[in-house]
């Protein structure tokens, strides 16, 4: 790799390491919150629901937070490995301005888009399918008797 892009995998592995870091601090706080609403949730037990729903947000959001951290050390393993920057589907050269905006990405803009694209009309066909009732009444009813 030349020295600009080898310039530039190091930044982008510093970034990296700065995210992680920070990540990491968030998840720690979020956890400190978690056992102290657990605290308030005995403490007050008619606010369980609503508090259960904080809680499943949290849990949400501590999800989000494993796939950003698992996509960030997968990004680091790509720049050891020498095959960061190149789109998995394509094989080309993801540009820099995208790296420096997303620096875990594995995909080119173009790729991206199009795999978007797709799951966009999955979800299109799924959220428009009516749910059809496969029971069959009439055997059961049959059999019963």
């Amino acid at each position: 790799m030349t020295s600009k892009g080898g310039k530039m995998n190091k930044k982008i592995k510093q970034m990296l390491h700065k995210m992680r870091a920070q990540l990491m601090k968030e998840i720690a706080e979020k956890r400190k919150i978690e056992i102290d609403d657990l605290k308030d949730e005995i403490a007050d037990f008619y606010d369980s629901a609503d508090e259960e729903r904080d809680r499943q947000f949290s849990h949400l959001l501590c999800d989000r937070d494993r796939e950003k951290l698992f996509e960030i050390d997968e990004a680091l393993q790509r720049i050891e490995e020498k095959t960061y920057g190149i789109c998995e589907e394509c094989g080309k050269k993801i540009t820099e301005s995208r790296l420096k905006v997303m620096p875990f990405a594995r995909l080119c803009i173009s790729c991206q888009s199009e795999l978007e694209k797709k799951s966009e009309k999955a979800k299109k066909y799924t959220d428009g399918t009516p749910y059809r009732d496969l029971s069959f009444p009439e055997f059961f009813e049959e059999n019963e008797e």
